[in-house]
C-alpha cells in the first residue's frame, strides 16, 4: 500500500486527495480565506456525494445546536444506495467543544466508517489546533487540518488575470497590484470587484481609472488618502473620509488603530530611506510582497518630516488613552487627533 503524503501540509494534504480521487474520512477546514475554504469544501462534496441521492447522503448541522447523539448517528448511517455519505459540522471548534461533546470526540473520531466523510468547517469561529491534546493527535493520524490564508502577490496576480480573462478583459500586472493595494487580498472580495472593473471597462482592457470608477477601497488603502488630506492641510477631505468610514460602521477606535499603523510604517519607511535601504529590504521592513505597496509607501514617506512622523506617533498614543477611557466621545477623540496632526504640519511647514 503506498504511503500517504505527509499531513504536514494540510492544504496541499486535501489538494492531494482531490487529484488523486483519495479522499479521507475526516477534514478541518478552516482560516482566512472564505473563497478558498468554500471551493475546497464544494470540491469535497462534489467527489464524495452521488447527486442522485443527496437527500439520504448529506448532512449538515450546526456546531451550536449539535449533540453527541446527533453526531454519531450521522457517522454510523450507512450511506443509501451509494458508496459514500458526507457530514459536514459548521463552526463547532472541536478543541473547546462542550464538555458531553469533547469526552466522546477523541473515541468518534477516532474509529471513522471508511464511508464516511466528515467535514468541521470554520467560518465565523476560527480555526485553532491545540497540539498539546490528545485529540489533536487523533486528528493529525486519522484526518486533515486545512488552514486557507490569504494568497500571496505571486499567486493572486495570475488568478485575478484569469478572472478578468473570463470576462473577455485583460489586465496588466501593475494594475493587478493597484487593484491588490486598493481592495486588499480577500479573494471573496476579490470576485466583486474584479466583476465591478470589468464591467466598467470600455475597452477590452482594465485600466486604473476603471477601478477607482467603482471598486470599494478597503481600510488600508483609505488610510494613504487620510493621510495625503492631512498634509495637504485638506482638514475637510479628512474629516469627510472619517466620517464615510464611520457610516460604513468601523468603529472610531479601528480607524485609530489603522491610522497609528500607516504612521508607524511610513515612519519605518523614511528610516529605510535615510539608511539607503532597498525596495526588498523596505518590504521586509513592512511585511508585504507588494513592489507596489513598498514604492507608494516610499513615496508617501519622502514627502514627511520625519520630527513630525514622531509626532504623530505620539499623538496616536495619547489618543488612543484618551479614546479608551471612560465616558469618551470616541469620533471626538479621533477628530481632535486629526485637527492636531494637520496643525502640527501646518507649524513645521511654516518653519521651512
Amino acid at each position: 500500500m503506498p504511503k500517504k503524503p505527509t499531513k504536514a501540509d494540510g492544504v496541499q494534504q486535501l489538494k492531494t486527495d482531490l487529484k488523486n480521487h483519495t479522499i479521507g474520512s475526516l477534514y478541518l477546514i478552516g482560516g482566512e480565506e472564505s473563497y478558498l475554504k468554500e471551493h475546497y469544501l464544494a470540491a469535497l462534496e462534489k467527489e464524495v456525494v452521488d447527486e442522485t441521492f443527496r437527500d439520504f447522503n448529506y448532512d449538515v448541522f450546526e456546531g451550536a445546536s449539535l449533540t453527541v447523539e446527533r453526531l454519531t448517528e450521522a457517522v454510523d448511517s450507512y450511506p443509501a444506495m451509494a458508496e459514500r455519505r458526507m457530514v459536514v459540522v459548521r463552526d463547532l471548534d472541536v478543541y473547546k467543544a462542550p464538555a458531553a461533546m469533547k469526552e466522546e470526540l477523541p473515541g468518534i473520531l477516532s474509529d471513522l466508517p471508511a464511508y464516511v466523510c466528515l467535514v468541521f468547517y470554520y467560518d465565523t469561529v476560527a480555526l485553532k489546533p491545540d497540539k498539546r491534546t490528545k485529540l489533536h493527535s487523533i486528528i493529525t493520524k486519522n484526518g486533515c487540518i486545512a488552514d486557507f490564508s490569504h494568497l500571496e502577490r505571486h499567486d493572486l496576480i495570475p488568478w485575478v488575470k484569469r478572472h478578468a480573462k473570463d470576462a473577455g478583459k485583460v489586465i496588466d500586472t501593475d494594475t493587478c497590484d493597484y487593484l491588490l493595494f486598493l481592495c486588499g487580498t480577500s479573494m471573496t472580495n476579490l470576485t466583486l470587484e474584479i466583476e465591478k472593473a470589468c464591467a466598467h471597462s470600455a475597452t477590452d482592457t482594465v485600466k486604473r481609472s476603471d477601478i477607482d470608477a467603482v471598486c470599494t477601497k478597503v481600510l488600508d488603502a483609505v488610510t494613504f488618502d487620510l493621510t495625503d488630506a492631512i498634509t495637504a492641510q485638506r482638514f475637510d477631505r479628512a474629516l469627510g473620509l472619517v466620517n464615510d468610514l464611520i457610516a460604513q460602521k468601523n468603529e472610531p477606535i479601528v480607524l485609530l488603530a489603522a491610522i497609528a499603523r500607516h504612521i508607524q510604517r511610513l515612519y519605518a519607511a523614511k528610516l529605510a530611506m535615510q539608511a539607503h535601504k532597498s525596495d526588498k529590504e523596505l518590504m521586509e521592513l513592512l511585511g508585504s510582497k507588494s513592489t507596489y505597496y513598498a514604492r507608494k509607501m516610499r513615496d508617501s514617506a519622502a514627502r514627511l518630516d520625519t520630527k513630525w512622523l514622531r509626532r504623530t506617533l505620539l499623538l496616536c498614543g495619547e489618543s488612543d488613552v484618551a479614546m479608551k477611557s471612560a465616558g469618551a466621545d470616541r469620533q471626538k477623540v479621533l477628530e481632535l487627533m486629526l485637527l492636531q496632526m494637520a496643525a502640527n504640519f501646518g507649524e513645521k511647514a511654516v518653519r521651512r
